[in-house]
């Protein structure tokens, strides 16, 4: 029985020899030998962090369709081998995937430039990898965001007040037909108002001004606009034939509205011998959102 016991006491020394059993208060795992075999991805990680790269761009607020200067700063570019540039972007389920767009070689540059268009709505998040020789996965620069200003129509909006007989359509101005809004022809108040609320997203508005094309020979009309109950422009008078386009700065209101007027001399309302009916063509805001 002894010698058995003691066949398997040395059984059990050399097994946890093996795997690393902790035996006599000392385990294998607590050499260096083991954690350097063991843990090379946590190394190359720390080795990673310290070459992660930087992103900068040329203008972080850009128009749509403006051409945007993305520069890479690589750290270690002589040991670096490719550099990726990636887009953010949402999923069909809402999953985040970072798409590629451009990639170049260093060459051992420290700065590699990626010159891309700005197309998105209202923001486009960049960042980019880099590959360096020998380790097996790519460093990360911090995102960056650019935002992106867009003309958006006025009919992505809707008026939380408005007189009767104004609405959207395609009036027609000296000849031209436009996606617009103004007054309509079976209406015959003599003046009308709506009221849209951009909630501070937007810095300018513009549109085409005139009277509907359907206005009477000799008639007139004039429109107006308001940021926060603030008049901000006031247009000439218009008459048929005549078109006046007009890009107004706001400094952000929450609200926005428009007067329109028809000042035909002698007119009145409710259906006079000649009327104006002032109209606005492809009227939009500037803004980063809706």
């Amino acid at each position: 029985m002894m010698v058995q016991r003691v066949r398997w006491g040395v059984v059990g020394l050399v097994a946890a020899m093996l795997i690393g059993i902790d035996v006599g208060g000392a385990s294998a795992a607590s050499t260096g030998a083991y954690v350097k075999a063991a843990e090379p991805v946590q190394a190359g990680a720390e080795k990673r962090a310290g070459r992660r790269p930087v992103l900068k761009v040329s203008a972080k607020e850009v128009n749509e369709g403006d051409r945007v200067t993305l520069r890479a700063i690589v750290k270690s570019p002589a040991r670096a081998t490719r550099v990726t540039l990636q887009k953010f972007r949402l999923g069909i389920f809402g999953d985040p995937i970072w798409e590629p767009v451009k990639a170049a070689k260093t060459r051992g540059r420290r700065k590699v430039a990626f010159k891309v268009v700005a197309t998105g709505e209202n923001r486009e998040r960049y960042r980019v990898t880099v590959a360096y020789r020998k380790v097996k996965r790519v460093v990360v620069s911090k995102p960056i965001a650019v935002t992106i200003w867009r003309w958006i129509p006025l009919s992505a909006y809707s008026p939380y007040y408005e007189t009767r007989g104004v609405g959207f359509g395609t009036p027609s101005i000296d000849g031209r037909v436009y996606n617009g809004w103004g007054a309509a022809y079976y209406s015959h108040l003599g003046s009308w108002e709506a009221r849209f609320t951009p909630g501070r997203h937007c810095t300018s508005f513009k549109a085409v001004l005139g009277v509907g094309d359907i206005s009477g020979d000799g008639s007139s009309g004039q429109i107006a606009f308001t940021a926060d109950d603030t008049p901000v422009y006031t247009s000439p008078v218009l008459t048929p034939g005549m078109n006046v386009s007009v890009t107004v700065s706001l400094a952000r209101p929450y609200r926005f509205g428009i007067q329109l007027s028809d000042t035909t001399p002698g007119g009145t309302s409710g259906g006079d011998e000649v009327e104006s009916w002032p109209v606005l063509g492809e009227p939009a805001f500037l803004c980063t959102g809706v």
